[in-house]
């Protein structure tokens, strides 16, 4: 069989010219198409109809390439060294309950099984369930061309009559199970889409309904042996496959809808009935995608049109996908598989979200394998293996799509029908699928995809005939428009809820788990960053206790980096949370061209020549300075910014006392001192603030991890404690008059106070008058300045709690003079009501 491209190289420019740059959207990695492999590709690729070989992967080819971490044979994998990991089959809920068949287990809820689970046999295709045919015709079930409620109107003379749509498919493709071999090979093709067009006239115009792939496939069929076996054997087959569904699928289909965790089980001989339906396009009410209305608008199509019409691009590439599928026919044709999969939606609530945050689980030694070589189902066998899905599951698998998720559906062909049934994949869901088959080998991927030839899966099945693999499809975030919003905590978030989701057992009862098998999870054309996905399903291993196999796909410094950033959390002794932590202040780093990785190295490691080498202290972001930076720090900054809690009483009883107003006047324009009752006189504390000063120019002293969580974080200070500038930078735009640590009594400007008034002043007074005013003082402070100032003017003079968020006023609306608390600066309060109440105290004093 012949490729398209080399039916007239004079008039189609050769394969080596056209395809340059091929990019994986999954796999994450671009690369230049080598001569080499061009030519071969354009080699031609194994025939289909071949005899099969015994291929057997080499279970220790992932051992080549850059490697770090655990090996193959360290890792946990079913039937390997741990059990069979997937729940025990549950019963449909419409078969009886009995002492034979059991209750349904909360394991897997809703359960649907549509096959005699007293028929599976080694060797014999199992009987379906129920034995009398089930017919529902609803929104909750997939809508089966064999319904009786499916009609088709069918045109009679000049009357339009309504039949059996199943009626009308029959009689379509019945006469191709008989076709002449020996016809031109195009004539052949052209009544292939006739015939399925007789049920599909609506759309005969459109442009995915041509079959001009199908038809282009077919007329290379020139070599009579390849002609005859597939108009002799395959396409009869696949018609009797179809044709077989009434029989075959017995019970009512149910769809697995959004916001609800449900499970279907069909037998292998099941879903070849349903995907020959496919390949015909009986399924109806699938195909009007472009409709608002369209019933199954949050489902992926189903029917393969598009896959047998589309040659916008990577003609070559959709030819060998086309010749897969057809080699998976011609194996269930020949050899019917006796086996049973399971599909699974998992749906978890919000509530049973892990708080990254907080989760204090460490990371743990010997828990992870890196490896630039390897693929996830065939290095990660016996692993639960990772889809890199699209929220509607197998993405453009009927489309043009061939990269990580499509290559699997296509050479797993029984994962394509959970599109049947399968709505778009919410934040908060996953889907499994267990016991699925490997039918064909590949090569390449995207526009360098080839089919390789038949496979022997030789996976042991489990006790209900399942083959024991088991593939988790989790859809990623696309980045494409924005990679920069990838490092925002809320996408952070939601990438790790969605690989907890994933990763954690589908059996709570299990001792022992598998590992997982993944790799650059929505990378490439969905612009995620390999870095940050590598350590958010590494997160998402360790809190469910899943070790993890992560694949890179070629690159090696992936694996280099990787491992050196997974090293230093267990050197540093670091929990969960605290990389969580600082994965999200990555967003906020200086240097844009700055890696996560390097980002990592930097805040872990980087202050070590500062603290003598000894890495095993962490060392905090200087904008988010640790609360026990040798306890002094923390008090001066209390201090210096907040107040202490002398500073606060004797604040509190000055502004119910106005004969020292002049406390208030200083207050109001930022002053931090502390009054001194002894003498009345206004002093300033610098002490501490010149140690505080003193010693961070000596080096901030460590930080225990302990004390992580202490953080007094940026957005709480309006100070930057810098480390190669320890000095407290005051912001002076809302300032009139500067702060000197000589005298940190505030210059009062003149004009805006007509007098001074001194302690030394106050002290001189007698007994009496200082009596009279102060009992004045009292009256006046209660009646104007509590009421005017407090309400007028409040909003500027007001404490300030939890680092400036608002004018919170304590104890029944005292004025300006109250401390500020948890950091926020006294020297920003606001000016206009600073102005207001100081003209007020002047005021008072003049009278």
């Amino acid at each position: 069989m012949k490729h398209a491209c080399d039916k007239d190289s004079s008039v189609q420019e050769p394969a080596t010219k056209r395809i340059k740059m091929t990019h994986n959207q999954d796999y994450g990695v671009a690369s230049s198409t080598t001569e080499s492999q061009m030519e071969s590709f354009n080699e031609e690729s194994p025939d289909m109809f071949a005899e099969y070989d015994d291929f057997v992967p080499d279970p220790h080819s992932g051992d080549a390439g850059v490697s770090r971490g655990l090996t193959i044979q360290e890792l946990p994998r079913t039937d390997i060294s741990v059990g069979s990991q997937y729940p025990p089959l549950q019963l449909t809920s419409h078969r009886p309950k009995s002492p034979e068949n059991g209750a349904t287990s909360p394991l897997l809820p809703s359960h649907t099984v549509l096959v005699d689970l007293n028929s599976l046999r080694e060797n014999r295709v199992p009987s379906p369930y129920p034995k009398e045919r089930v017919d529902k015709w609803d929104a909750s079930h997939v809508r089966l061309p064999w319904s009786s409620s499916s009609r088709y109107p069918v045109t009679i003379g000049n009357r339009e009559q309504l039949f059996q749509r199943w009626d009308v498919i029959t009689e379509a493709l019945s006469p191709l199970k008989s076709l002449d071999w020996t016809l031109d090979s195009k004539v052949l093709a052209i009544k292939i889409k006739d015939a399925i067009m007789k049920y599909n006239k609506r759309y005969v115009d459109e442009f995915s309904w041509r079959f001009v792939m199908l038809i282009e496939f077919l007329e290379d069929l020139e070599d009579d042996t390849e002609k005859q076996a597939f108009y002799t054997r395959i396409l009869p087959g696949m018609v009797e496959l179809c044709l077989q569904g009434p029989k075959a699928i017995t019970g009512a289909l149910p769809l697995l809808v959004a916001d609800k965790s449900a499970s279907i089980t069909l037998s292998q001989h099941q879903i070849s009935v349903l995907l020959a339906n496919a390949f015909f396009c009986t399924f109806p009410r699938r195909n009007s995608t472009n409709k608002r209305d369209f019933e199954y608008k949050f489902y992926p199509d189903i029917n393969f049109n598009r896959m047998l019409s589309n040659n916008s691009r990577r003609a070559e590439a959709q030819l060998e996908k086309i010749k897969t599928i057809l080699a998976y026919f011609r194996r269930v044709i020949e050899s019917p598989p006796t086996g049973l999969v399971t599909f699974t939606r998992q749906t978890v609530p919000e509530s049973e979200f892990i708080d990254w945050s907080k989760d204090t689980t460490p990371i743990p030694d010997n828990f992870v394998r890196l490896s630039s070589a390897g693929v996830i189902e065939t290095e990660g066998k016996g692993m639960l293996q990772v889809d890199f899905a699209n929220k509607k599951i197998g993405g453009g698998v009927l489309g043009l799509g061939l990269v990580q998720e499509e290559i699997r559906f296509t050479i797993c062909p029984e994962l394509i029908i959970s599109r049947l049934f399968t709505e778009k994949l919410m934040a908060n869901e996953v889907v499994f699928m267990h016991g699925a088959e490997q039918y064909s080998r590949h090569t390449g991927y995207g526009d360098t995809y080839r089919f390789d030839g038949m496979h022997t899966d030789t996976v042991p099945r489990d006790m209900h005939m399942r083959r024991n693999t088991t593939i988790l499809a989790m859809d990623a975030v696309s980045f494409s428009r924005d990679k920069e919003v990838q490092y925002e905590a809320k996408f952070i978030e939601r990438e790790l809820n969605k690989a907890y989701i994933g990763f954690r057992p589908l059996n709570p009862n299990l001792k022992r788990i598998n590992a997982v098998a993944t790799g650059n999870w929505g990378c490439g054309a969905f612009g995620g960053d390999p870095q940050l996905k590598f350590l958010i399903q590494l997160l998402a291993g360790i809190v469910t206790d899943r070790k993890v196999c992560y694949f890179t796909f070629g690159e090696e410094g992936l694996v280099t980096q990787g491992w050196k950033a997974y090293q230093s959390f267990i050197e540093n002794e670091l929990n969960v949370s605290d990389v969580y932590n600082l994965i999200i202040r990555f967003k906020d780093r200086q240097d844009p061209k700055q890696t996560l990785f390097e980002f990592l190295e930097e805040k872990i490691s980087g202050n070590e020549s500062q603290n003598g080498g000894d890495t095993s202290r962490y060392d905090v972001d200087t904008d988010e300075e640790e609360e026990k930076t040798a306890d002094h720090t923390k008090k001066s900054a209390n201090q210096n910014m907040a107040g202490n809690e002398e500073s606060k009483k004797s604040a509190n009883a000055w502004s119910t006392n106005a004969a020292p107003e002049c406390s208030k006047q200083t207050s109001l324009a930022g002053d931090k001192s502390e009054q001194v009752k002894e003498s009345g006189e206004v002093r300033v504390k610098v002490e501490d603030d010149v140690e505080a000063v003193s010693r961070m120019e000596e080096g901030r002293a460590q930080i225990k991890r302990e004390d992580l969580d202490t953080k007094i974080k940026k957005e709480d200070l309006d100070i930057k404690i810098k480390t190669e500038d320890p000095d407290i930078k005051i912001k002076q735009e809302d300032l009139n008059t500067k702060v000197k640590t000589e005298d940190l009594n505030t210059k009062i400007k003149e004009e805006d106070l007509d007098m001074k008034i001194k302690t030394e002043e106050i002290k001189q007074e007698d007994t009496s008058t200082t009596a009279n005013l102060t009992n004045r003082a009292k009256i006046v402070a209660e009646s104007k300045i509590g009421a005017k100032i407090g309400s007028q003017h409040g909003s500027g003079d007001e404490t300030k709690q939890n680092g400036g968020k608002g004018g919170v006023h304590e104890n029944g609306g005292k004025s300006g003079g109250d401390t500020v608390k948890n950091g926020a600066n006294p020297l920003l309060a606001d000016d206009n009501g600073k102005k207001a109440a100081q003209t007020k105290i002047t005021d008072f004093f003049k009278k």
